[in-house]
Order: structure tokens, then C-alpha cells, then sequence
């Protein structure tokens, strides 16, 4: 689904912007960390957060990755599944490196979370 070069713009470090339905039909958007897992992208979120809520009602998100003028907007499924710890843990170093990674995942161990995978089945950008 995803040419080379935008591949390569996903695999450097931006933040996504997630949107997921609520229940009234409006938009739900939040900020998050990712990464491309072969054809698939990642994210955690809290357990009891609204995101995970809306995704388990309506599967339909939508993801854009903005880096000034270049940006790449993606529409797909996604899974909520039950915590991967090793996504969680690729998810803090992508973003802070080894040494943050580990202080942050120590900071809350425990704190209730799920992965979401979503399958790409549209993607549309500029720049990318």
C-alpha cells in the first residue's frame, strides 16, 4: 500500500495525529507516537482512554504525519489488542532513545495499556 519514499517518511520521527469517531458522529483526535510494522501502523493507548473506546465501536481511523510542507494522511482499520510490551518499548526508543526509553517505561510500569495495528487501505499525501 505504501510507496518507498513514503515508507522512508514514515520511518523518520514525526508524531501522528489520530482521528477516531465518537458515538455522536463527531471526531476524536489525539496525538501519538508510532511506527510502521511491516504494512501495518502501531500505536499504544490507554486502556480506558476515549480513542480505545471509539476504536472498539467503529474500527475506522484516520492517521496524518505532518513535517512542514510534507505530510502523509492515511486511512484504515485498526485492532485493539491486549498490551505488547515490545511495541511499547520500540515505541519509547523510537522517541527518546535507549537510555529515556528506559527511564520512561520505568516510570509506569504498570499503567493500563493496548496496542492498536492498523491496516493501511488508503493513503494520500504531499511531498511523500
Amino acid at each position: 500500500m505504501l510507496s518507498n519514499i513514503q515508507r522512508v517518511y514514515m520511518d523518520e520521527i514525526h508524531y501522528a495525529v489520530v482521528a477516531t469517531l465518537n458515538a455522536d458522529g463527531s471526531l476524536q483526535q489525539t496525538v501519538v507516537w508510532y511506527l510502521l510494522d511491516g504494512d501495518e501502523i502501531c500505536f499504544s493507548c490507554g486502556a480506558g482512554s476515549v480513542k480505545a473506546r471509539n476504536l472498539r465501536c467503529n474500527p475506522t481511523v484516520s492517521l496524518a504525519v505532518a513535517d512542514g510542507r510534507r505530510y502523509l494522511t492515511l486511512q484504515g482499520t485498526a485492532i485493539v489488542e491486549p498490551p505488547d510490551p515490545t511495541v511499547r518499548e520500540r515505541l519509547a526508543t523510537r522517541y527518546l532513545g535507549i537510555a529515556g526509553a528506559a527511564a520512561w517505561l520505568q516510570r509506569r510500569p504498570d499503567a493500563p495499556r493496548l496496542t492498536v495495528r492498523v491496516t493501511i487501505t488508503k493513503a494520500y499525501g504531499q511531498g511523500v
